[in-house]
């Protein structure tokens, strides 16, 4: 059996954030573009409080990993354990019914589920794990997500590290802790909001935002009634950059990406240093009818806006 198959990750990941309200009024649309603004202003990495240990266990913050999350490693005497801290907004349609396999738990008066991997119906006997993975994501009344997701050896308790974690995140998370206060590197999309190209646009065009396809990281909209755009933020390595085979410059900012499916990046700093390595921050624009001149008036905003 190859080793990949051996590496047991969650495959239903989107059942942790399962439990949601019906579809939003007006009133409570504005309630979640303000719950989102608020997510924004928030420093992940501060939700593992300064802590240098898990269970005893040395703990190493390594910084953010993506536009929404702080990664982390424990050193296990069985194995290093990735750690993962996220903060998002929870959809606002409910979604399909959770797995039987998702366990659900009260962590310090906020309703969290836990799945593990190690739980799935098809999951290999635990000998024959090379690693597994636990997630716990909290859900919150206004609709907030905060989620701590852990590989490990199958020789460690994952979740038990997981849930360590997030005992610490509910606690710090309850101040709202202001980016910057971690003390780890920011970047220039820390608390940047997705929408803003969008707003830029309304000066000259009717632009139509839905709140409930907003996330802290994320924006969809139309312009002029067209087709829906997503616009999203994310971080890759340069080298994943350099192989699409559409290039061209907007604005002084670089915009790589792919004719064919209507998918961009717009290239907005200098590289930076993240968990996983050198990476440069993009702002994606994707428009699935391939419209270039739509594409290319969004990206205008994008370089505009940084």
């Amino acid at each position: 059996m190859p080793r990949s198959a051996l590496i047991l990750v969650l495959t239903a990941a989107t059942a942790l954030t399962a439990c949601s309200g019906p579809a939003t009024s007006a009133p409570e649309a504005a309630d979640r573009l303000a719950v989102i603004k608020e997510l924004r202003g928030i420093d992940v990495c501060a939700l593992y409080a300064d802590a240098e240990s898990v269970d005893g266990q040395p703990l190493t913050i390594k910084g953010f990993g993506s536009a929404l999350n702080c990664e982390a490693t424990v050193e296990d005497p069985a194995g290093t354990v990735d750690a993962t801290i996220a903060l998002n907004i929870g959809p606002s349609q409910p979604a399909a019914e959770e797995p039987s396999w998702i366990r659900n738990e009260v962590i310090d008066g906020v309703n969290v589920t836990i799945a593990s991997s190690a739980d799935q119906p098809d999951a290999p006997p635990r000998e024959e794990m090379v690693a597994w993975s636990c997630e716990l994501a909290a859900s919150y009344p206004d609709n907030a997500r905060l989620s701590v997701s852990v590989m490990a050896d199958p020789d460690v308790d994952g979740c038990a590290v997981a849930e360590t974690l997030m005992r610490t995140a509910i606690r710090t998370f309850e101040q709202r802790p202001s980016l910057g206060s971690s003390g780890q590197p920011s970047a220039i999309l820390s608390g940047a909001d997705p929408c803003a190209p969008a707003e830029r646009l309304r000066a000259t065009h009717a632009v139509d935002i839905a709140p409930d396809d907003v996330t802290v990281n994320s924006c969809m909209f139309t312009v002029d009634g067209g087709p829906p755009v997503d616009v999203s933020f994310s971080y890759q390595a340069p080298e994943l950059v350099d192989v699409y085979p559409d290039q061209f410059s907007i604005g002084g900012h670089r915009v790589a990406g792919d004719q064919s499916s209507g998918v961009f990046d717009v290239v907005v700093g200098d590289v930076v240093q993240s968990a996983r390595g050198p990476v440069l921050p993009l702002v994606s624009v994707v428009e699935p009818t391939q419209n270039m001149d739509l594409i290319r008036q969004v990206a205008q905003a994008v370089a505009d806006q940084f």
